[in-house]
């Protein structure tokens, strides 16, 4: 049987992993960087399917998840509306979901190589891409985050949002919140003392949600950044099977970055299936994948990254905001339009 190479080991490479060495299929996985550790991520899972989960063989991982039923939205200076998520959501870190998905990984045999950066130049037949986003060169977005233990909660999930970016915080496991958000870079400098979210919402204006967060209770080592954020397509090179965020971002707010990487896994672990077992050429396993990305998440991605412009425009950020305050705001479109 053909081993089955996967770059990079965040959600999408690991849980692919874990479904093919349940297919008996040899899988390395080479990830530049270690376990555990935080990531900057909005931690909220929404729209996923179980069958996804069975297919991938992770339901032991989501046991302790938040469960997430109504979502709140704000601008910088009040509360807009609230809403009744479609279908119940979680709320679960990245540190203790890749950390679960690791162990799985190598219990069931599958090898794991951390601290390899491999150039994702050179890729070979049975060699797949999940080494997340490509940086840009030119991007105004800075991306935060930090776990705290106490904070004045509303609803489950607090959209918070500004002309200079958005933020969003919800409960995960441990009875801890997460709040991560994606800024225009005003070149803001780190403070030792806190971590750098907390002065982008203060120059955000979001003075009132800062009252309620006790920024002494930040979970130490959790807050992280990352720069060069980029939501447009991600011109995938020819003969290039990626897969999760290497494939293309979906814009934060939309919540469900975690659920497309563990859904892009799924989608290809037929194919790969296949193509391993010598069922198939890598060319026709490569076909396959490229053509359920696109069906699946084509139209989801040109959405999101069409709503993302909208909510991030200076100029419209007033008209945006009166009309998400709206009754005639078309939420359960909006929700099911991004997923």
């Amino acid at each position: 049987m053909q081993t089955i190479t996967i770059i990079g080991g965040g959600l999408a490479g690991l849980s692919l992993g874990v479904a093919l060495r349940r297919h008996d299929v040899p899988v390395v996985v080479k990830e530049a960087g270690d376990y555990p550790r935080h990531r900057v991520c909005g931690e909220f899972i929404s729209g996923l399917r179980q069958e996804t989960v069975e297919t991938l063989g992770l339901e032991d991982c989501f046991t302790d998840a938040a469960i997430l039923r109504d979502v709140a939205w704000y601008d910088n200076r009040r509360k807009l509306r609230e809403d009744p998520l479609p279908a119940a959501a979680q709320g679960l870190s990245r540190w203790a979901l890749d950390q679960r998905i690791v162990g799985q990984l190598q219990d069931l045999g599958g090898v794991l190589e951390t601290g390899v950066r491999q150039d994702r130049k050179e890729m070979q037949p049975g060699w797949v891409d999940c080494a997340g986003r490509r940086p840009a060169r030119k991007s105004p977005w800075l991306g935060l985050k930090c776990h705290v233990r106490a904070f004045r909660q509303g609803a489950d999930l607090e959209m918070h949002m500004s002309p200079h970016g958005y933020v969003g915080i919800c409960r995960i496991e441990n009875d801890c919140f997460n709040l991560c958000g994606l800024f225009r870079n005003a070149g803001l400098k780190p403070d030792s003392e806190q971590p750098l979210i907390f002065d982008y919402l203060k120059q955000c204006g979001f003075e009132a949600l800062l009252d309620r967060i006790d920024r002494q209770s930040v979970v130490s080592g959790s807050a992280c950044s990352v720069a060069a954020m980029s939501y447009q397509s991600a011109g995938v090179p020819e003969g290039h099977t990626s897969l999760g965020d290497a494939h293309g971002l979906i814009p934060p707010f939309t919540g469900n970055g975690m659920t497309m990487a563990l859904e892009y896994a799924a989608l290809a672990l037929g194919p790969l299936v296949q193509f391993a077992r010598s069922e198939s050429h890598w060319e026709d396993c490569q076909r396959q994948i490229a053509a359920q990305s696109r069906k699946h998440f084509g139209r989801r991605l040109f959405v999101a990254r069409s709503l993302h412009r909208l909510l991030t425009s200076e100029k419209l950020f007033k008209l945006t905001a009166g009309f998400a305050r709206s009754p005639l705001f078309p939420f359960q479109t909006f929700y099911h339009l991004t997923r």
